[in-house]
């Protein structure tokens, strides 16, 4: 049996690597980018195992894939099998009921190595994307490890078949996967983040670095010992560097991982056999207990940390973290004791590879049946009330289109005031059994426009096919903007089929109308796409010879020059060229202002606070909304363009109610549910219909 030798310098940046992700993921200040403590265990699983795969093959002649996957599945499998199922059980008593369906996936996933897969794909969705962290989020690097352990054995062992000199078959090789993985990772970060921060093809660079320093490691010790021990003290050095200076993990990992990967090699080739080295700090026993329950540690910390948020119902404060962080170490140390080092050392799974298979295939079967048990999991939110559904009535008539000298007169909602039912639903504090959409479906309740893909992300092109409405219909209705425009579809899609309009859609998410380049702070890049998408906009809305234009955006998009909420005098500056850019085209605007932005994910505050949902409402707007909105109303009121402003209807007194009858107002951060919207449909169509009919009828 083929072993690596144990070194401390290793044991002590396991440690490195683990302390910087907790510091990270418990928001110690300074620390925002610990996450570079998973690419150091990555460095580190790279170099161990093709240690391990190399020497064995060199001295034996052959490679035990049997033995590599039956030591693998020791190390790995049993306690994250164990988290795994801990998680599910805390989940049910502690999270919000509305996250179990996800986690139940995640956890699925997880048992068979493709959770990093889920991420990847949630990430590419403008919606999903915003959604609370998963409580296993972490094991996607895991997820990545795996599958490369998966593929890397293999490789190895049959890339060597027949070679003379083994070391430099499998460096070559090293060498290719290095650089097409990190040119992937390069060109990957900047188009499709999400794939790139999660994707094995995007990782796998990390590993093969340490791999390739295994393969030649005995010429890498040839260097002089200060020489080396100098390296392993500035990759030290540029760890911490980059654990205190690097911000958060968007645009990660891309060319700039680099660094910490090259520092993490540094420390590794330094060794601990040189004087003066960094083994001084790293074998340290702190650091050499940290990092033998560095594993554990990683698996327990995550889901402690969210369930534990998730029972506080607020942002943990520091006695509050610090009581989290002690309940991690503990649970780490169980687990190390009792779990991971009784199962890694017995000798009889160490002789019976067969055994330790049945093993990995009951761990794994065991997180399948809990992700199962957790789907169907049906929590009781009940609270014994049914509402009535509501009735649609405005308090104070919009000002309706009428022509003067041929002219349509401009909507204003100036005298508007909020619909009965909302007003009516002020002081309503308890969540209905009848509740549409419910709480557990809510985030699923969008309009048809993201499930045939008319609702666009990360394109450049237009979707040429979204045409809805009276496809013959004589007049040509545009509908423009992000996901806050998108919103409208259902009310205008039947209004439109009412009065016999085209509808075609031009929604994408986290592209504005404005013309600014968006920074999203979710996948944390620039949206750079969006500019060329919305000339690609004005172009087909000319072909298709648009009447009107309605154009919606969130006010709480990010501007890329700052990374802060497009600012008033960027609305000032390009709203009334828009008006004028979109007339001389022979199109008319329509200005759809913003929704009221909840600042919880509605669905779970509710779910959290079932019988006092007033907390969980909108109230007056933050002091950017209102001025962009005063900034929107003087712009139109000057161009004479049309302004509908939602929030008339939607809030009384500043107060913006979540459940109106039966129906849920929101379903996630900061979007209207369909089902409320299609409620409003009547209201829209009063409100647009005349004067869309009117600029038709020029």
């Amino acid at each position: 049996m083929q072993y690596v030798k144990h070194r401390g310098d290793i044991e002590g940046l396991r440690a490195l690597a683990v302390i910087a992700v907790l510091l990270f993921h418990f928001g110690v200040p300074g620390t925002k980018g610990g996450y570079v403590g998973v690419d150091i265990f990555f460095v580190i699983s790279g170099f161990l195992i093709t240690s391990l795969l190399v020497d064995e093959r060199v001295s034996t002649g052959r490679i035990s894939l049997i033995d590599f996957y039956s030591r693998r599945i020791r190390r790995l499998l049993p306690i994250s099998a164990v988290v795994l199922v801990s998680t599910a059980v805390g989940a049910v008593i502690w999270l919000e009921p509305t996250r179990l369906a996800n986690l139940a996936h995640d956890i699925k996933a997880a048992a068979v190595f493709s959770v990093n897969f889920v991420f990847a794909n949630r990430g590419t969705d403008y919606l999903t994307s915003a959604l609370p962290p998963s409580p296993i989020q972490h094991y996607w690097s895991l997820a990545v490890e795996e599958q490369f352990y998966l593929v890397w054995a293999a490789l190895i062992a049959v890339v060597s078949i027949g070679a003379r000199d083994i070391r430099r078959r499998v460096g070559a090789t090293m060498c290719v996967l290095i650089v097409v993985s990190f040119a992937l990772s390069a060109g990957f970060t900047g188009s499709n983040p999400s794939w790139s921060f999660f994707g094995l093809h995007t990782r796998a660079w990390e590993m093969g670095l340490g791999a390739l320093l295994a393969v030649f490691y005995k010429q890498a010790t040839e260097i002089p010992a200060q020489i080396r021990s100098a390296i392993g003290w500035v990759g030290v050095a540029i760890i911490a560097i980059c654990v205190i200076t690097f911000e958060d993990a968007s645009g990660f990992p891309g060319w700039i991982a680099i660094v910490p990967v090259l520092a993490t090699a540094g420390v590794l080739l330094a060794g601990d056999d040189v004087r003066g080295g960094p083994l001084l700090v790293l074998g340290v026993k702190p650091l050499q207990w940290v990092g033998a329950r560095s594993y554990s540690l990683y698996m327990w910390h995550w889901p402690i940390l969210i369930l534990g948020e998730a029972y506080v119902g607020d942002q943990l404060t520091t006695t509050q973290k610090l009581a989290l962080l002690l309940v991690t170490v503990g649970l780490s140390a169980l687990g190390f004791s009792f779990i991971e080092n009784p199962i890694r050392r017995s000798r009889t799974l160490v002789s019976k590879p067969a055994l330790v298979l049945a093993l990995g295939s009951g761990a794994v079967l065991s997180g399948l049946i809990t992700g199962v048990a957790l789907a169907r999991y049906d929590p009781n939110i009940s609270t014994g009330i049914i509402a009535v559904a509501p009735t649609v009535a405005p308090t104070t008539t919009v000002q309706t289109t009428t022509t003067i000298a041929s002219a349509p007169v401009p909507i204003s909602m100036v005298n508007t005031g909020a619909l009965q039912a909302i007003i009516e639903a002020v002081d309503v504090q308890v969540v209905p059994d009848n509740l549409e959409p419910s709480l557990l479906t809510a985030e699923n309740d969008m309009p048809l426009i993201y499930k045939n893909d008319c609702h666009q992300y990360y394109d450049t092109t237009i979707k040429p096919n979204c045409i809805f409405g009276d496809p013959e219909g004589s007049i040509t209705v545009a509908l423009w903007g992000d996901s806050h425009a998108a919103q409208w579809f259902s009310a205008l899609n039947v209004i439109a089929k009412e009065r016999r309009w085209r509808l075609i859609a031009l929604t994408q998410g986290g592209c504005p109308f404005l013309d600014i380049v968006p920074y999203n702070v979710h996948d944390g890049v620039d949206f750079g796409h969006c500019a060329t998408w919305r000339k690609n906009v004005r172009k087909y809305m000319v072909q298709e010879q648009a009447d009107v234009v309605l154009l919606g955006e969130y006010y709480g998009i990010r501007d890329s020059k700052d990374r802060q909420f497009i600012k008033s005098n960027v609305w000032k500056e390009k709203l009334p060229l828009l008006f004028d850019s979109l007339r001389a085209d022979g199109i008319e605007p329509v200005m759809l202002g913003d929704t009221p932005d909840p600042l919880p994910s509605v669905p779970e505050c509710i779910s959290a606070r079932r019988r006092s949902i007033g907390a969980c409402a909108p109230r007056a707007p933050a002091g950017i909304v209102v001025a962009i909105d005063d900034v929107v109303r003087a712009a139109t009121q000057k161009a004479e363009v049309s302004f509908v402003e939602p929030r008339r209807w939607l809030c009384s007194n500043d107060f913006c109610p979540v459940v109106v009858g039966n129906i849920l107002v929101y379903r996630d951060f900061h979007h209207l549910s369909d089902t409320v919207m299609r409620w409003l449909t009547p209201t829209v169509s009063e409100t647009l219909g005349p004067f869309i009919d009117a600029v038709g009828a020029r």
